[in-house]
């Protein structure tokens, strides 16, 4: 028994350590990232483990020989880990005020829902309700599908916010991330939609990109129906839900990112990219070890269906940060990063808001120490701050109340009705109560 305590306090201590330094060696990039999503996110509930199974393996003889005493030492250094990641998370909301203090009005911060504490992952909100599977586009099954999220009482016209999942441009659903965030805002009285996109390597960029111009096309032209205001929309996301958020941002209505629909508006009034990356040429590319670069040029060619030593012009295009002197510098952008991000490094944030703010931009960057990548995915003490100072920015950006008549509906962009005339298809699976409007075909 020593002997497997000695290894569980190792393990525990090792998965403390890659929570509290960021890694970026390929070879235990991923687990790494693991430990600090999970470890820095759930530290209450490690700790609990980690005194419970001493405990138990205590009471069967761990401390029998000099192996466990080591173990404990371990073990004595996961929990300070654990500790320290804790205190780190309760100085984020304190980041978020002091970055947005001269923004926002001071406020007062609500408590954590006690269910949000005891069950992380459990995402049903009974004063939000979800329509599920609306198709807004033709030709990609469940990939072209999204959800609406909103307050079961329903207000006057609304606000809208767009949630681009991440995954890499690989994985992902609308189901898994940006959760907690739109909850929130649905009962603060917004109307969020989550979409799919086209994945990889089936599909390859600037796919990507379309469908989520395609999204927020849909939005446009069919968020009335749902109390939505389509004159104010922002878009957010996390990850490679943050690259496509900034790309979004910075690429209004382009129209070679909006084949088929070139004439139909793509701007937003705000953006808040979460953990992004900016600079895809560094993103692939940046490993220090040969079998890394390789990798990741691997996995960039998944993406782009090249890699960055044969066309580093396609990456170029793909990145956000290339985009900026395009950009219309009217549109606030609200950068969000956490300093442990295994898989985006911090420094890419930091240069991006720095050329926003260089190409005059109106840009507030909150920079989170000890925050991992996807921090906000699940509720927890990041994902809490980070959600209220959100929403206090956007309180800045665009107003929840509104006056008067509900706005016209929109002109459908593809028959050039209005789009309250349009017959909403079924949505897939065949369910009438989930069904959407759809404006969009390809």
């Amino acid at each position: 028994m020593p002997t497997v305590f000695l290894v569980f306090g190792a393990f525990v201590a090792l998965l403390t350590v890659w929570g509290l330094v960021p890694v970026r060696s390929w070879a235990i990039l991923f687990p790494a990232f693991l430990a600090s999503f999970l470890g820095t996110g759930l530290a209450g509930w490690w700790l609990l483990f980690i005194v419970v199974t001493t405990v138990v393996l205590g009471a069967f003889g761990a401390f029998g020989s000099w192996l466990g005493w080591i173990g404990l030492v371990f073990v004595l250094v996961a929990v300070a880990g654990l500790v320290q990641q804790a205190l780190r998370a309760r100085r984020g909301a304190i980041e978020f005020d002091r970055v947005l203090a001269a923004r926002v009005a001071a406020r007062e911060r609500t408590r954590r829902r006690p269910r949000s504490v005891l069950l992380p992952w459990s995402m049903r909100d009974l004063e939000v309700e979800r329509t599920r599977n609306v198709r807004y586009a033709e030709g990609a099954g469940r990939r072209h599908l999204l959800d609406v999220y909103r307050a079961k009482v329903h207000g006057p016209p609304s606000p809208v916010l767009l949630q681009i999942h991440g995954g890499g441009w690989t994985v992902g659903t609308k189901n898994t991330q940006g959760r907690p965030l739109m909850n929130q805002l649905a009962r603060a009285g917004w109307v969020c939609v989550a979409a799919n996109y086209r994945l990889s390597p089936r599909a390859r960029w600037p796919a990507h990109l379309v469908d989520c111009k395609a999204a927020l096309a849909w939005v446009r032209a069919n968020i009335h129906e749902y109390g939505g205001d389509p004159t104010r929309i922002v878009v957010t996301g996390g990850s490679a839900g943050g690259h496509l958020t900034a790309m979004l941002a910075l690429t209004q209505n382009a129209p070679q990112y909006q084949p088929g629909f070139e004439d139909v508006d793509t701007s937003v009034i705000g953006a808040i990219p979460m953990y992004g990356a900016y600079d895809l040429v560094d993103i692939f590319t940046g490993f220090r070890s040969r079998l890394g670069r390789r990798i990741a040029g691997w996995m960039g060619a998944l993406v782009l269906g090249t890699t960055p030593q044969h066309d580093p012009g396609a990456f170029l295009d793909a990145s956000p940060m290339s985009h900026i002197d395009d950009r219309d510098a009217g549109t606030p952008f609200l950068v969000v990063h956490g300093t442990v991000d295994n898989l985006v490094p911090v420094e890419q944030a930091r240069r991006f808001a720095a050329q926003l703010r260089e190409a005059g931009a109106d840009v507030t960057y909150v920079e989170l120490a000890g925050a991992p990548h996807a921090f906000d995915v699940f509720h927890s003490t990041w994902e809490h701050a980070s959600t209220t100072g959100i929403e206090w920015w956007l309180s800045s950006v665009v107003s929840v109340a509104t006056s008067g008549p509900p706005p016209e509906p929109p002109v459908d962009p593809i028959s050039g009705d209005r789009s309250a005339d349009v017959a909403p298809s079924g949505s897939e699976g065949g369910d009438p109560a989930t069904s959407g409007p759809t404006t969009m075909a390809r």
